[in-house]
């Protein structure tokens, strides 16, 4: 049955693909931690930094009642005095409901979909906020181009992505991260010559109505990969494109999405079959 799935993904070759970059193009099992030592390790709150970091794996694991593909109100806890008070707020998968709308609004609600968006929550559920808070984040962002913790090269995939080039399909690397810090991490993973159109800053999933416009293809031959539902796969699914949900997680929203894969390998053996 798997290799029947596999044969009826190949079949449908997209004319353009839309790649996310963080934690599609690579995986992180290390910087989300840090991003909570970064957060914590200078506040009151230092001797929860451990603790708080088990708790989130058992969230991506799909342990406890908050899990990935819900989202969460924007709401500062007051007055903290263990960690579970970090942890007490109501999540919905929202996508999976009818009318989403409300909770769509991104200043009300905060959609957790990774360990980096969890941990970027659990800062502001402390009093990160404003530029201090963009600040801090990227000193742990820095760490991806870092030997000690940032994700390595992947030349089979470099090879991958070069050869769907060849073929004509029209590649696009389009992410929410800043263009300086995502320039230097597409250089680290030897992949800055892989796609046709790179975009930074993207403001995912607002803008991609308008960009699909400009591309000028039908969006049911567009493909869109990436590891966060609503900011990566949401508004090219809305229009009628194909999507593919690369995670290693529990994601509560996971079967809305055409195709999943678990991990890079995965997604590999799918581009290489094409």
């Amino acid at each position: 049955m798997k290799s029947r799935i596999l044969q009826d993904e190949q079949k449908k070759i997209p004319k353009l693909i839309c790649f996310d970059l963080d934690g599609t193009l690579y995986q992180d099992k290390v910087i989300y931690k840090n991003i909570i030592t970064h957060f914590f390790q200078d506040t009151p709150y230092y001797e929860w930094i451990e603790p708080i970091q088990e708790k989130m794996d058992n969230i991506l694991e799909g342990t406890e009642t908050l899990k990935c593909g819900q989202f969460l109100p924007k709401k500062q806890a007051e007055f903290p005095e263990k960690i579970e008070d970090l942890f007490a707020v109501s999540g919905t998968a929202a996508l999976l409901l009818e009318s989403p709308e409300k909770w769509l609004d991104r200043k009300k609600y905060s959609y957790i979909s990774d360990g980096w968006t969890l941990a970027m929550y659990l800062a502001r559920r402390i009093g990160w906020e404003g530029e201090r808070f963009w600040e801090r984040f990227q000193k742990a962002r820095a760490e991806l181009v870092g030997e000690t913790f940032g994700p390595e090269p992947d030349d089979e995939l470099r090879d991958l992505l070069l050869k769907l080039r060849e073929k004509g399909i029209y590649l696009v690397l389009c992410s929410n991260a800043k263009k300086s810090g995502g320039e230097a991490l597409l250089k680290h993973l030897h992949l800055s010559e892989c796609f046709d159109e790179v975009v930074f800053d993207a403001d995912k999933p607002h803008s991609m109505r308008t960009r699909m416009e400009e591309w000028g293809i039908d969006p049911a031959e567009m493909l869109f990969i990436g590891d966060q539902g609503y900011f990566d796969l949401y508004a090219g699914k809305l229009a009628g494109a194909r999507t593919m949900l690369v995670s290693p997680y529990y994601i509560e929203d996971q079967g809305l999405w055409d195709i999943r894969k678990n991990t890079l390998e995965e997604l590999k053996e799918f581009l290489g079959k094409m």
